[in-house]
């Protein structure tokens, strides 16, 4: 008699528990549909790990996994079933993967792009460091398990180490031989060259050039690169410092045990890596990734004792489709409650009703599962904070249990109600104001001639969403509410809380990286240090402007930026070409309303209003502003001053940057100091005599000028900006001198602005 407890082994396992079993190799039959997971299923995957990552540093707790669904695989009995084949290459044992297979394909090319980026760092580290023997053994434990993912230790051939997953029909595990001719499928040819490049001197490390393997590894690659290993030098505050993640988790999940000597090293690091503080703040980060995907990501893996009861339960786990959100299991609480105390309706038309309608039309245009899911989870994390400015995480049931909390904590039906409809208005500025607006054709539309600066406040808006800086959106959405509602005052108040973000963030950002930038806005909906009561709008109190105002003045001032002086030498060593959204905001905002000043030629000056409008959507969207050029070039060729490109590389700095057109190419960019003059004079020129007189000057000086790039600097609309440049003369030097000096004039123009709008 059948015993139905023993027809399925069911068991939870780690990602590493689940690959690292001895001898054992993946096979993905025939059947099975091509590896198809694509942008958003591993934009997910990212973002579930970074999450993660950040929910370890806030509570380190020892129960934080993230569950990656279910595998389901068979024990293939009969090895004369896999084709082709070379026995001298099978496997000890082998697994039929009839679910899980996007899953498992994708984690294999993490775990290649891990071991690539651990790999490049640990050769930083030089052989006269004095961390050298720590840093070796620690990247070398992490390459080992990461080896285990991607591949199986066959213990024979050239190289003993062959890929951990292949497709039946195209691939065959070899013993040795032409990998090109064994592994035909994107996936096992990537993963077999790869473990090439490892073991084979002289191989070259693989292309990831094919179809949805190479993106999706592109994609991976470009993530650890610039979001992991590049953490806190570039713009988005998108992942945890060094010194935070060894805070906050334990030595030994990132680096077996204790090692003081390495944490004091972070501590004193500048997270720069080309010093040796900076690389292994690095591999700390890379680090703590492996440790999060290998040992607290897992899955529930099912193994049926035959095939005809794995494909049934295949087809079961996934009958349903697409899978619910939290916002959907939390939609029914919401209906029940309304049926029960209202009277005269029922929750079909009531006002809780038309607020989900505006939660659904942000996610009417969502074509797949993990769309629907990462903006769920965006959109709720965005929520969440600003209702009492927790961190909420992507796991679906915590999601849930959030949800339910705090509208069963309300306690009155009526605030019940309020809530509700305010998480609609956040749903309506997070898609009409936050993802849709794009500010090609006017303002945000409920600003239409409301306000003098509600243009201004609508590029404000465009540069906050080119930043990525989502944080805005947990401020601005609540004055949002009130604009919707019609509270008095509410268009002001929601034009002057973007001039105040605007003007904090970029006073922020401008002096020092995105670390601590996220808490600052959880604080204040925290109430920490006793700034508002975070429930204010539930109890008919909107925000205030001049509370917000303050204690971003307050923040500031507590991190040393609230002193003009301070703030310039602060920025002028801090901010550079990196900074690519807010050194073009910076340079709009200087050339508004400006003029070149007459007594420091290349310099410019505040003037009058109205004399040059640059603060508005036109402008913003101009292609004729739209490039940030380097006036000294970025490539040092001798006829530029060398103290441009010491140490400093004030070269990078925003006085050595200026705006032009898109399409101006390269015949104005590497020039020498007389031949980039010329073609600034024919951008802030429109004198026709002149113009031809410039064209005899570069004749006769022999300098050859790009004709086309000339026909684009003439017509392009905007060239007040540039008039100061053309002020220096060709007989004057672009020296560091000058360069130091623009630099802080432009900083000191953009303060006074900015401080203004706080």
């Amino acid at each position: 008699m059948l015993e139905i407890d023993q027809a399925f082994n069911t068991t939870g396992t780690s990602v590493y528990e689940f690959f690292q079993r001895p001898g054992i190799g993946l096979y993905i039959p025939l059947y099975q549909r091509e590896y198809s997971w694509d942008n958003d299923n591993v934009e997910q995957l990212l973002d579930d790990i970074t999450r993660g990552i950040e929910r370890l540093t806030e509570v380190n707790s020892d129960d934080e996994i993230r569950f990656l669904g279910t595998i389901i695989s068979v024990t293939e009995k009969n090895k004369s079933n896999i084709e082709p084949v070379d026995h001298r290459g099978l496997p000890t044992a082998i697994e039929k993967i009839i679910d899980g297979q996007q899953r498992l394909s994708t984690i294999c090319l993490f775990a290649t792009q891990l071991y690539k980026n651990i790999d490049d760092l640990n050769k930083k580290i030089t052989a006269k460091s004095d961390y050298k023997d720590e840093v070796d053994e620690i990247c070398k434990s992490w390459k080992e398990k990461l080896l285990d993912i991607f591949s199986l230790d066959l213990k024979r051939g050239i190289p003993e180490r062959k890929p951990q997953i292949i497709r039946g029909h195209d691939d065959k595990w070899i013993k040795d031989g032409n990998l090109e001719e064994a592994y035909k499928s994107d996936l096992a040819n990537y993963l077999a060259l790869f473990i090439n490049y490892i073991y084979i001197d002289g191989a070259e490390l693989p292309k990831p050039n094919k179809a949805n393997v190479g993106r999706n590894t592109k994609d991976i690659n470009k993530w650890l690169e610039t979001k992991v290993v590049k953490a806190n030098q570039n713009e988005n505050d998108d992942f945890p410092s060094a010194l935070t993640l060894i805070s906050k988790i334990k030595e030994s999940d990132i680096w077996q045990y204790e090692r003081p000597e390495l944490k004091e090293l972070i501590i004193n690091s500048n997270e720069d890596n080309k010093h040796e503080s900076g690389i292994v703040s690095s591999l700390v980060r890379l680090f703590t990734v492996c440790h999060y995907l290998l040992d607290r990501c897992c899955f529930t893996l099912i193994q049926p004792l035959n095939d005809d009861w794995a494909f049934d339960m295949f087809q079961s786990l996934n009958a349903s489709g697409t899978p619910l959100t939290a916002i959907e299991t939390f939609k029914p609480l919401v209906v029940n409650t309304t049926n029960l105390n209202e009277t005269k309706t029922t929750f079909k038309g009531s006002s809780s009703d038309l607020s989900f309608e505006k939660i659904d039309k942000l996610f009417e245009k969502i074509n797949s599962a993990a769309q629907k899911s990462k903006l769920t989870n965006d959109f709720l994390t965005s929520l969440a904070i600003v209702i009492e400015g927790y961190k909420l995480t992507s796991h679906f049931s915590q999601q849930r249990k959030w949800l339910d909390r705090i509208y069963e904590d309300l306690g009155e039906y009526e605030l019940k109600k309020k809530y509700i409809n305010f998480v609609g208005n956040y749903a309506v500025f997070y898609k009409d104001v936050w993802l849709d607006y794009e500010g090609k054709d006017n303002q945000v539309s409920l600003l239409i001639s409301s306000n003098s600066d509600a243009e201004l406040a609508s590029v404000i808006l465009l540069y906050l969403k080119k930043s990525n800086h989502k944080m805005a959106v947990t401020i601005l959405g609540p004055f949002y509410n009130a604009v919707l509602e019609g509270k008095e005052d509410s268009i002001k108040n929601f034009v002057d809380a973007c001039k105040a973000i605007g003007a904090f963030y970029t006073i922020w950002r401008a002096a020092q990286s995105n670390a601590g930038l996220d808490t600052v806005y959880r604080q204040f909906f925290k109430g920490e240090p006793n700034v508002i009561d975070p429930k204010n709008w539930l109890n008919n109190k909107e925000f205030c402007i001049n509370d917000l105002k303050s204690y971003l003045k307050d923040v500031l001032k507590n991190n040393d930026l609230y002193d003009k002086d301070t703030w310039i030498k602060k920025s002028g060593k801090f901010l550079n070409y990196k900074s690519k959204s807010l050194i073009q905001f910076l340079l709009i905002l200087t050339a508004h309303d400006t003029i070149a000043d007459p007594n420091k030629p290349g310099l410019m000056k505040a003037s009058t209003k109205g004399v040059s409008n640059y603060l508005n959507l036109e402008k913003w969207n101009s292609k004729g502003v739209a490039t940030i050029e380097h006036i000294a070039p970025q490539t040092k060729d001798g006829s530029w001053d060398d103290n441009l490109y010491d140490e400093n590389d004030l070269y990078q700095s925003i006085g050595n940057l200026t705006l032009l057109p898109t399409e101006v190419n390269s015949s104005a960019s590497n020039k020498g100091w007389k031949e980039k003059l010329l073609y600034y004079k024919h951008l802030s020129e429109q004198d026709p005599d002149k113009l031809k007189e410039l064209k005899t000057k570069a004749d006769n000086e022999g300098i050859s000028l790009n004709q086309d790039t000339i026909q684009l600097l003439v017509s392009a609309k905007y060239n007040d900006h540039i008039k100061s440049l053309v002020t220096v003369g060709e007989d004057s030097e672009w020296n560091s001198a000058l360069v130091s000096q623009r630099t802080e004039r432009i900083l000191s123009i953009a303060w006074d602005r900015l401080e203004e709008w706080l």
